[in-house]
């Protein structure tokens, strides 16, 4: 009975983990570029022993990183990322990643994200201080009013299992892991923005899954405690 107890008990960890999961991607539907949060235990669902899956690891998050929708919003410094890699932005705790291109400019003609961080290019921040329209190619490269200012540092990894959530969009390092950069295969598309590749119907429904199986393993839990509960009085009365 300890056993089926404990069984129920990681049961609901497990699910408590994925709720979180789903609860964190539809709160970020409509962040641009976001990506996807799902629990590495959905991976298996199915396959092997309750022990294998265990193994796996309880509650372990991985990132999905599925392009997301490119859609065209005709502001000169939204841009999108079609393909793998990240832009890179300049935070206080160092480089951080984002495939959310939605771009301003702080007061000197630096290109900042939305959280006022500098965007990096080849040779640093980007500052558009010149007069003249804002033209990106493909390939990243940044000219205004025809004169080339530089080249956005786009980033790919061999390992990108490493990367987690950091808030605001942006994507860090798991604590002591070291990425491994390879060459990215992307185009940059300019008047755009990535959406987030989350599935409103896929994640509501997974949201409801996971609820009925919480409600299910907590009443499996209260019964086999209440008969766990039993077999105690029944032994001290004995």
């Amino acid at each position: 009975m300890a056993n089926g107890i404990n069984l129920a008990g990681a049961s609901m960890i497990r699910q408590q983990a994925r709720q979180e999961a789903v609860t964190n991607n539809l709160a970020n539907l409509s962040t641009p570029g976001f990506k996807a949060t799902r629990v590495f235990q959905e991976v298996l669902e199915g396959v092997g022993t309750e022990a294998t899956r265990e193994a796996a690891g309880t509650g372990s998050h991985y990132i999905d990183f599925a392009q997301g929708t490119i859609r065209p919003t005709g502001a000169d410094l939204d841009l999108a990322i079609d393909g793998e890699g990240f832009f890179t932005v300049l935070t206080p705790n160092g480089e951080r990643y984002t495939r959310d291109g939605g771009f301003s400019l702080s007061g000197d003609g630096t290109l900042i994200d939305r959280s006022g961080y500098p965007v990096l290019g080849e040779g640093g921040p980007i500052v558009l201080d010149g007069p003249g329209e804002v033209e990106v190619d493909e390939a990243g490269g940044i000219r205004v009013g025809g004169s080339p200012v530089g080249d956005l540092e786009i980033k790919n990894f061999e390992n990108k299992d490493r990367l987690i959530h950091e808030g605001s969009g942006l994507l860090a390092p798991r604590p002591g892991a070291r990425l491994t950069e390879i060459e990215p295969e992307a185009t940059v598309h300019q008047r755009c923005l990535e959406e987030s590749n989350v599935n409103t119907m896929q994640e509501t429904v997974r949201m409801t899954t996971l609820l009925r199986g919480y409600e299910a393993s907590q009443r499996m839990l209260q019964l086999q405690s209440e008969a766990l509960g039993r077999v105690v009085n029944e032994l001290v009365q004995g």
